[in-house]
């Protein structure tokens, strides 16, 4: 990106935090989930519009929607925040045929420290959760013991304290670990790293040559999980925080990746307005069928007062 573009960008994040400054007022910021049963080739260009919103109480927020399904049966994991603790943890809801929820949402993953973007993947028959622990500095993995309830921490992949959504994929016989990070020269809504190995559970990962592979607020920070088309495209769900953290979501075409090159070419995008009326717009994930997504809205800030024991339990 040249200097000229980033200096566009950073006055925008300014005007923007000046609107956004007025407008909260008196209000609080929810993310919610947007649901639903989709072809394959929907992947390509989502329509949030079409999906179903799965509403939180009024004072918790769910984001970063990840699905999965094993055993016939279909669950949702994503960041629970509460706002009175000011701290994410992990909770999950069974899904239906159509992608509704069954019951009420349970914790799943717990931490004394923030928790989110519970990312999951599947090595020789295990399941793993990789979620987001930038307050603890560290990158870890915990393995599932008893589908989809019970989860233990398996190992530490990588120390940093600034590595936020994390993914781990599959490409030209290596896996790569594709994050947003803070460095001594960006933001961490505007740096992409890529690290890879040969085992998505190792300890050693080398950094890209080309590291960091994007310093671009429209276009860096992950959005949910990257995935491979029929066809082998590899595509990759990323933020738009130029307007907003969260504001817009993309998809990136990688044209070319290895451990000394790297390229790509959004092919779609939205943002939380245009798509549905939303304040924001940030996480694509898809499996099995059923897609997921998130969106904010504002409520009042009162609306939190008096509404114990509405959680995940």
């Amino acid at each position: 990106m040249f200097r000229w573009q980033r200096w566009r960008q950073l006055r925008a994040r300014a005007a923007g935090r000046r609107q956004d400054e007025r407008a909260e007022i008196g209000q609080v910021q929810q993310w919610f989930l947007l649901l639903g049963r989709t072809p394959d080739d929907r992947r390509l260009t989502p329509r949030p519009a079409d999906l179903h919103p799965i509403f939180p109480p009024a004072d918790v927020f769910w984001a970063d929607p990840f699905v999965w399904t094993r055993n016939g049966r279909s669950y949702v994991f994503f960041e629970e925040f509460c706002h009175a603790t000011r701290r994410g943890r992990i909770a999950a809801l069974e899904l239906d045929d159509r992608a509704h929820p069954i019951a009420q949402a349970f914790v799943v993953v717990a931490e004394p420290y923030h928790l989110s973007y519970p990312f999951l993947f599947e090595v020789e028959g295990e399941l793993y959760m990789m979620p987001e622990k930038r307050e603890a500095g560290r990158l870890d993995v915990y393995r599932c013991t008893d589908f989809p309830r019970h989860w233990v921490l398996e190992r530490t992949l990588m120390h940093g304290p600034s590595i936020v959504d994390a993914n781990l994929f599959e490409h030209a016989g290596r896996w790569w670990l594709f994050c947003a990070a803070r460095t001594r020269h960006s933001k961490i809504n505007e740096t992409l790293l890529g690290f890879h190995a040969d085992h998505p559970l190792s300890r050693h990962w080398t950094p890209h040559r080309r590291n960091p592979l994007l310093r671009d607020f429209a276009a860096a920070r992950p959005g949910g999980r990257v995935f491979r088309t029929d066809q082998g495209r590899l595509l990759r769900p990323v933020q738009d925080c130029v307007r907003r953290y969260g504001f817009g979501l993309g998809i990136s075409e990688i044209n070319q990746l290895s451990p000394t090159a790297f390229s790509e070419h959004r092919i779609w995008y939205t943002n939380g307005e245009d798509a549905g009326g939303w304040r924001a717009l940030h996480h694509l994930d898809w499996h099995a069928g059923i897609m997921a997504m998130d969106a904010q809205r504002l409520l009042p800030a009162d609306s939190m007062q008096g509404l114990p024991g509405t959680m995940a339990s």
